[in-house]
């Protein structure tokens, strides 16, 4: 392998580790203050400031770490799909079942980018197993 001035090497590490989270930061400057404050000092302010009427956005972040709004998630729909048929006509189940009504088209979308994220898989899997054997062919003819 060739060298150069950025190669990674045993000679090139960095000069620091990772250093200390934004975490450890705040709770060692709370240490540092005239008054020092505990992690459980900052918590009795922070709800201390959440239920004060003047300061909504107090509440509202406390409220939304106590109980995160859920994401958002797709339906269940169901249509007919053939899983042992050949990709080609899964995706045509597909674009009939968008063209029917029965899923939406940005779904169908997601389904039929499985469909081929799940031929480039396939295809990548036969060209190794061709590979392996081609190798191995190589090795027994020498």
């Amino acid at each position: 392998m060739a060298t150069s001035s950025t190669t990674f090497s045993k000679a090139k590490q960095p000069k620091r580790g990772r250093g200390k989270s934004e975490r450890t930061k705040i709770l060692e400057a709370m240490g540092r203050m005239d008054d020092p404050k505990t992690q459980d000092d900052f918590y009795d302010l922070l709800a201390t400031k959440a239920f004060n009427p003047d300061d909504s956005f107090t509440f509202k972040e406390l409220l939304n770490r106590l109980s995160p709004i859920p994401k958002s998630v797709a339906p269940l729909y169901t249509f007919e799909f053939d899983e042992k048929g050949t990709t080609h006509s899964q995706a045509l189940q597909v674009l009939k079942a968008m063209a029917d009504g029965n899923i939406p088209s940005d779904i169908g979308v997601m389904f039929i980018s499985g469909i081929q994220s799940m031929l480039k898989i396939q295809e990548i899997t036969d060209i190794d197993e061709r590979l392996k054997a081609i190798e191995e062919l190589t090795k027994n003819g020498e």
